[in-house]
């Protein structure tokens, strides 16, 4: 059980930091993924490129580090940063009249409870 959550750890992962380098290299068809289809100019265009790029990529790599090295730790940052993004998520909904992402939503909550199953798994060994 432990060696099928660490490859899906390791496929989701690799999936982030796909998704990373995709806001690098093509930062319309990785905005167009998230329903971002003008990407703004200037400052605007390097906060979005590079503040949501690092996101992914960053988290993507602590995946890695975390199954890589099996230390629950790096299962915990992940998981925060995508537990305050879907709680942001509905903020923004409730506040700021932005459509509510359930797939998103739906998504980084599977993935925190793999990450955290993981981390629980990991540790008990």
């Amino acid at each position: 059980m432990n060696k099928f959550l660490v490859i899906l750890n390791t496929i989701n992962g690799i999936l982030f930091i796909t998704i990373g380098l995709l806001w690098v290299i093509s930062p319309y068809v990785a905005g167009a993924n998230f329903g971002i289809l003008e990407i703004p100019e200037g400052l605007g265009r390097s906060s979005l490129i590079g503040d949501v790029g690092s996101y992914f990529f960053c988290i993507g790599v602590m995946m890695i580090l975390a199954v890589y090295t099996l230390r629950s730790i790096w299962f915990y940052a992940p998981a925060m940063l995508l537990g305050v993004t879907a709680l942001f998520r509905v903020i923004s909904w409730l506040a700021h009249d932005a459509t509510f992402a359930t797939q998103f939503i739906i998504i980084e909550i599977i993935v925190i409870i793999l990450l955290l199953v993981t981390s629980k798994r990991i540790s008990s060994k």
